[in-house]
């Protein structure tokens, strides 16, 4: 189904991952853990083809395209002069090339200038703007939680938890607690490398005992 293979993941000249191997079977949702800095963030550009990588990132024999996965990164960007309704139209017209559906998740005001927006609004309103179309073949999620209410963050999780019933669904997050009861399967970043993770051992445990 989707079969990753890359090789000298590089960020600012400097080798991050290495020999990279990993194939998913199926629709589910997928953790990816690791220490600040061990690559997370870096992998995940990786696969949407923003950094500079070796290799392939195949969904049934056939590389994806940025076009073909929805990404929301830790800290978003956004165009602070448009406003909410008009970042949607920008972003639905620029990426899918479709007329924007609004909002998806959470609802905003639409008139106002997202420079007048909180971080955690700016974020919602990139989330909206990614997830109103359904027809992505990956979907990865870095640190959802980060700069959101409680209240939000339970909604995006429902989101997600919906989204990995019918597909791929990658996330990192340091609130482990939160997201691992859903996972399907784990893996670890470190050292330059990602390995699978036994899906019945704690995470918990793991980190404490580094």
């Amino acid at each position: 189904m989707l079969h990753i293979e890359l090789q000298n993941i590089r960020y600012r000249n400097e080798n991050i991952l290495s020999d990279i191997h990993i194939a998913i079977q199926k629709s589910g949702l997928y953790g990816f853990f690791g220490k600040n800095g061990a690559g997370k963030t870096t992998f995940f550009k990786a696969l949407c083809d923003t950094i500079k990588r070796k290799g392939s990132v195949l969904y049934h024999g056939e590389e994806l395209s940025p076009s073909d996965i929805a990404f929301v990164p830790t800290e978003p960007f956004v165009y602070e002069y448009l406003t909410t309704a008009e970042f949607y139209d920008f972003y639905s017209y620029s990426i899918i090339g479709k007329k924007s559906k609004g909002d998806t998740i959470f609802e905003i005001e639409k008139n106002k200038l997202l420079k007048e927006c909180s971080t955690g609004t700016r974020k919602k309103a990139y989330m909206n703007a990614v997830l109103q179309f359904d027809n992505y073949k990956l979907y990865i999620f870095d640190e959802p939680f980060n700069g959101l209410d409680i209240e939000s963050n339970y909604l995006i999780l429902e989101k997600i938890i919906a989204l990995s019933k019918d597909n791929i669904v990658f996330i990192s997050s340091h609130i482990i607690e939160v997201i691992e009861p859903y996972l399907d399967e784990k893996f670890i970043i470190s050292n330059g490398s990602i390995t699978h993770f036994d899906k019945n051992v704690a995470l918990k445990s793991y980190f404490e005992k580094l």
